[in-house]
Order: C-alpha cells, then structure tokens, then sequence
C-alpha cells in the first residue's frame, strides 16, 4: 500500500493544530441562538448555550478565545472563519438534532470539514463520503500522522501519534459537539476499535 510521505502527513498535522490553536475575538454579533435569516436553526458554541444533551458552549465574546470553533456543514479556511467573524457571521454551531441543514450564515469547522481541508480535498466531504477518498487500513503499527480513525457515517480525527509505546492510547486533532471546537486531545484505541472505528490513509493521487 502507498506510503505517503511523512512531509505529507506532517503537513496535515501541522494544518490541523493551527486550527486547534486558532486565536480570535468575537462579539456579540457572533452568537446566535435560534434561526438564521433563511429559517435555519444555529446554536453558536459560546457561553450561553445550553443544551439537552451536549455541554459544549465555550468561547466568550469580548476575549480571546483559542480553537476554532464547531461549525456543523462547515469547511471554513482560517481566512474565511477570521473574515466570517469580523464581517458578524455566526461562530460555529453545534446542533442537538443532527438532521437539521447547516447554516451558511456561520463559520467554523466539522469533523469531515476539518479533514476535507487538512486532506486538501476538493470540496466539503461528509464522514461517509471517506471510502471514496481513503483506503482501510488493517494494522495499528501502519498508522502514521495525517492518517485518521473514521467511524464512517459518524465521526472521523486525525492520528498525530502514540502517547505509548503500548499502542493504547492517541494524541489526536478533530473537531467535535461535545468540546464546540477543533482541539488536541488523548483518545483510549481499544474503546475506539470496540465503538466501530477504523483507520483510514488518504488513496494516492
């Protein structure tokens, strides 16, 4: 199978973290909670949001707030997510009800948005759409940065290494609901075999 470069995959992370460590300062004009101008629903992760069932809201207007924010539908660059801020787009939105449509009217990322630019992907994929653009891969010890764990149809991160030489655990990049944001984090790799992931590398060009 195509090993891909690891300047690739580095590449890859690197696009990654900069999302994750993305700083910007929202106003007010960037909160929503209720249906944008063509009737779409948004709930901006920002302070004041509470959820039923997820407890994600985070970013403060008036501050500094770090990780670009959770946008469902979305594939923002970081240009257009600083621009969409200043020009009083919505930042992010992190619905309950995952049938309901993105808004265009905000900014931010999703798990596949974040993915399809990382990949540099040319146009907004959703998780089940990675078959089509990635291969399986069977075996833990192939795993190599830029590679990712997808449950297609569900959820997808980014590998960017082991915590241990033991393989169980992962420092991982995504963007979920459940944090509202793009941030590093450790993931269990047993807990997330067992939950139906996979590992995914990215077909050759």
């Amino acid at each position: 199978m195509h090993h891909p470069s690891t300047e690739w995959g580095d590449k890859v992370i690197r696009t990654a973290l900069e999302y994750a460590h993305f700083r910007w300062t929202p106003t007010e004009a960037n909160v929503l909670h209720g249906v944008d101008s063509d009737g779409r629903f948004v709930d901006t992760p920002d302070v004041t949001w509470t959820g039923e069932v997820l407890s994600c809201g985070w970013w403060k207007p008036g501050v500094e707030n770090i990780g670009v924010a959770y946008g469902w539908g979305n594939a923002s660059t970081l240009e257009q997510f600083a621009r969409g801020i200043r020009e009083g787009k919505f930042a992010g939105n992190v619905p309950e009800d995952k049938s309901r449509y993105g808004s265009h009217q905000t900014v931010g990322v999703d798990c596949s948005g974040l993915l399809t630019i990382c990949w540099g992907l040319p146009k907004k994929i959703a998780t089940r759409d990675i078959p089509l653009y990635a291969d399986v891969l069977e075996n833990l010890a192939d795993i190599r940065p830029g590679d990712v764990f997808a449950k297609v149809g569900s959820h997808v991160m980014l590998f960017k290494e082991f915590v241990d030489d033991a393989r169980q655990q992962a420092v991982i990049i995504d963007a979920t609901r459940s944090t509202g944001k793009v941030s590093q984090r450790i993931v269990d790799i047993p807990e997330l075999f067992t939950k139906g992931y996979r590992i995914y590398r990215k077909k050759a060009e």
